[in-house]
This record gives C-alpha cells, sequence and structure tokens, in this order.
C-alpha cells in the first residue's frame, strides 16, 4: 500500500479518536477550549475525602468469606463551612459482575453536617447482594456535596 495512503488513514483514526475523547462528536466544529478562560466549563469538586474503608464481612453459607458492606470516614476539607455529604459506593468483581448490579438503585448514604475541617466516622453501606473477597477486583467511591 502506497505510504501516503497509510498516513492519511493513521491521520484519519487520530482526528478521530482525539475528537471524540475530548467530549465532542465528528460533526462539532473544532475549536480552542481556553483552559481557565470565560469560555471554560468547569465543574465543581465535592470538598470531601473518603477514607478508613473497611469491608464487613461474612461466611457464605457455600463456606466462602463475602463482602456485604463497607464502613468508612469522611472528612469535610472546606476550611470554613459546614457541609452533608452523600457518599456512593459500587463494587466491581470479575467482568460485567457488578455490586449493586447494574441497574439497580446505588448503594449510598448521606452523612449529618460535617463542621470545617473534620471528620465524621462509622459511616456504613450494607449491599443487597454480596461479593465474594477473593472476586474484588475494584471498588468505586463517588461523593456529591448536598449542602
Amino acid at each position: 500500500m502506497n505510504s501516503s495512503i497509510v498516513m492519511t488513514i493513521i491521520g484519519i483514526t487520530v482526528l478521530t479518536t482525539a475528537t471524540i475523547g475530548f467530549g465532542a462528536t465528528l460533526s462539532t466544529p473544532l475549536e480552542f477550549n481556553l483552559i481557565g478562560a470565560s469560555d471554560n466549563t468547569s465543574i465543581g469538586s465535592a470538598r470531601a475525602n473518603v477514607t478508613s474503608i473497611d469491608f464487613i464481612q461474612e461466611v457464605g453459607s457455600n463456606g466462602v468469606i463475602q463482602i456485604n458492606g463497607t464502613t468508612f470516614s469522611v472528612g469535610n476539607e472546606d476550611t470554613v463551612n459546614v457541609h452533608v455529604f452523600q457518599v456512593c459506593l459500587a463494587m466491581e468483581g470479575p467482568i460485567g459482575v457488578f455490586t449493586p448490579a447494574a441497574g439497580q438503585s446505588p448503594a449510598c448514604t448521606s452523612t449529618l453536617s460535617i463542621a470545617a475541617n473534620a471528620i465524621h466516622t462509622d459511616h456504613t453501606i450494607n449491599f443487597l447482594t454480596t461479593m465474594n473477597v477473593t472476586s474484588l477486583q475494584n471498588i468505586s467511591v463517588s461523593v456529591e456535596e448536598l449542602s
């Protein structure tokens, strides 16, 4: 194959990947986003941290240790204001296996008001579906600042 054809195909592939990868579509006109400037779209992040995650474990009827929940601490990183946070957790097992399962309600809990620079301990999320300890591959935590 002619090298100019190969280079054209590679160029189109890179352009398509970069365009879609940065949140646009192929029909979106190309334009620069000046990060930090007036045209930049910002999404605020929760001023919280989740630490001391411990798994609540039990021995299942088949004799295998299973995870049926977690306990954790939530810290308010805001140095001035009191906040309430919602924390959601999802566990991932073998390919395509999640707890809670896709389509189910998320496993979440809300904190009480947490003072500036304070930490609340002993928050608990119990899962409706348990997961074998040996199957756990990843745990995802999301935090939303409610107030």
